[in-house]
């Protein structure tokens, strides 16, 4: 009898003892994670001189735009959206203009994915597989490469996690309080990147069946009013700038990468082009007629170019289509792939270390053993309904407009809960098989 009676007791202690060990496990990882982020910091700190004249792409853009901010000039700019150049702003007030501060700071900010990584998994599968899911994400090459650069992928990543976790919680405690929390992150997130701009239109289609009419429109208002009260202040800045109506920033010209114009250019026409050789070429205001694309008029113009494409040649925009739509997740041949040959070691060789090999090929394989993943874990998706939910609409937006794989890559860890659950499935299944 007395043995009985301390079962409970015991059974406790044991579950105690567990999730100490879970959590260690957390820390290790994500100290793991975060020391192989410093060391990319450190290393890439030691071959770049610490001014702006490091920044290439899109760097310059967001620094700039922070930069400025400092001197008192508010955003007059339309190119970006403010979070990321607000987080630049923030390192450069402790540490002066000092693009090496900032991407130590992005270490650090990196290593938040992992735990986050974890909190999201726990709601689809157990701890172990979770600490699966986030020990992916840690060693994850594409996300550690994220701290280098001055982009918002670093911070968008988290941001992402997040507003899942937000709509999550929301579906799952059907409150005006947290459908209007879950609305905030996500725009918080539109402002790093505004790609999930239309993200609210899958929100009713993720509320349960039973629920009545009227209780889904009060708290889809709710969602979509807290987007709305954190979003117009930006917006009416725009307007007052700029003296139009701009929600966000303007695209450039990302419709238009997406057209059968930007496919003749880029896929067919002899020579073939590099996607910068095409910014250079028909991009280029002083080639173009004076149409910067990075502007409200000059974005407005390719996008009209663009609509007038797809009118004109809709079955070469619809192939293009399918076509991005694999590329978001295995990368772009005219720019994420040398030579354009698809994981093809040999081109790779002149321009990486087999190290960087690897990991290219570790990253964009990820997908593929995520959808295998997804067969195994079949008969449970419509528990995983709300991720397959979001990937899907951002292979959607991307597919129509222009994809690269770095579009996809604050994805992943998604992608790393799919395939630690499957894995984690695959092994119970083996258990029940032996015993």
């Amino acid at each position: 009898m007395q043995s009985v009676l301390m079962t409970p007791d015991i059974s406790a202690t044991q579950q105690q003892r567990n999730d100490r060990i879970i959590v260690l496990a957390l820390v290790g990882l994500t100290l793991l994670g975060m020391a192989f982020r410093l060391y990319l910091a450190w290393r890439t700190n030691q071959t770049l001189p610490d001014t702006p004249a490091r920044l290439t792409g899109d760097e310059p853009g967001y620094e700039g735009l922070a930069y400025w901010l400092l001197k008192g000039h508010f955003f007059e700019w339309a190119g970006r959206t403010p979070v990321y150049p607000f987080f630049i702003a923030g390192c450069y007030t402790f540490f002066g203009r000092s693009p090496a501060s900032v991407v130590y700071v992005q270490a650090f900010l990196g290593a938040t994915i992992i735990p986050l990584t974890f909190i999201l998994a726990r709601r689809f599968t157990g701890p172990q597989s979770s600490l699966v899911a986030a020990g992916l994400t840690a060693l994850h090459p594409s996300l550690i490469l994220h701290v280098r650069l001055l982009q918002t992928e670093i911070l968008y990543a988290p941001l992402m996690i997040l507003t899942i976790l937000g709509l999550l919680r929301a579906l799952e405690q059907p409150q005006w309080q947290n459908f209007s929390l879950a609305g905030g992150l996500l725009a918080i997130t539109n402002l790093c990147r505004p790609t999930a701009m239309l993200l609210p239109v899958i929100v009713p289609l993720l509320m349960p069946r039973q629920w009545s009419f009227k209780r889904k429109i009060a708290l889809f208002v709710a969602y979509l009013g807290a987007i709305i009260i954190i979003t117009t202040p930006w917006t009416y800045h725009n307007y007052r700038t700029h003296k139009t109506f701009l929600i966000y920033s303007v695209s450039t010209g990302l419709l238009w990468q997406g057209s059968p114009e930007f496919y003749h250019f880029a896929y067919e026409q002899l020579p073939k082009r590099h996607i910068l050789q095409i910014w250079q070429e028909e991009l280029n205001p002083a080639r173009n007629g004076g149409h910067d694309v990075f502007t409200i008029e000059g974005d407005r113009y390719f996008t009209k170019r663009a609509i007038a494409s797809i009118l004109r040649d809709p079955g070469v925009y619809l192939w293009y289509c399918l076509q991005k739509a694999v590329y978001l997740w295995l990368g772009n041949p005219i720019n994420d792939w040398p030579y354009r040959a698809m994981f093809n070691v040999e081109a790779m060789r002149p321009f990486f270390s087999p190290q960087r090999i690897v990991g290219i090929l570790m990253s964009r394989i990820l997908p593929v053993f995520a959808a295998l993943g997804m067969i195994v874990l079949r008969h449970r998706w419509r528990e995983f309904l709300p991720l397959l939910a979001v990937c899907g609409y951002f292979t959607l937006i991307h597919a129509l407009t222009y994809a690269e794989v770095r579009h996809s890559e604050p994805l992943h860890p998604i992608l790393a809960i799919v395939i630690a659950a499957a894995a984690g499935q695959i092994q119970r299944r083996l258990k029940l098989i032996n015993q």
